[in-house]
């Protein structure tokens, strides 16, 4: 096969499992996208005698922004999933953690998750699921060299 060839398959492939990939993460409970991803994201790094994250962490970790996450923050509150705190010497330093309903969820769709990679790592068998293994850690490193070398001369794609 041609190199241009293949690398158009390989485009298309990508642009392809991006579509598949957000139907096999997809947790089937009520939270799904950024939401899912920030309580996630809390469920990891907060302990249970932390005082959680603030809203600027949780932005800067998930690469949103302020209002995105302020917006989420409230949903996930309302449904009882995170709960904010402030601290005694500046009222407005807040923090956010996950509640132990929260919590659960998480335990839930990291459940459901696990048993959807396991199907797959099933259906490759073990020799191949080691080597995409193998490919995509390749492919990592690949990309971190290549956005090390390329920080601080970010040029828009296509130009």
């Amino acid at each position: 096969m041609p190199q241009g060839d293949l690398v158009l398959e390989f485009m298309e492939t990508l642009e392809s499992l991006k579509t598949c990939g957000r139907a096999f993460f997809r947790c089937s409970g009520p939270v799904r996208g950024s939401a899912m991803r920030l309580l996630l994201l809390l469920h990891h790094h907060v302990g249970p005698d932390d005082p959680g994250l603030q809203p600027s962490e949780l932005g800067e970790l998930l690469q949103l922004t302020r209002p995105t996450i302020t917006t989420l923050v409230n949903t996930l509150e309302e449904q009882g999933l995170v709960e904010r705190a402030g601290t005694d010497g500046d009222r407005r330093v807040v923090h956010v953690r996950p509640t132990a309903r929260g919590a659960a969820l998480v335990q839930e769709a990291r459940a459901e998750l696990t048993r959807r990679i396991s199907g797959f790592m099933d259906y490759l068998g073990e020799g191949d699921s080691q080597e995409l293994l193998r490919l995509l850690r390749r492919m990592r490193t690949f990309l971190q060299e290549q956005e090390t070398r390329q920080e601080g001369k970010r040029e828009p794609c296509g130009s």
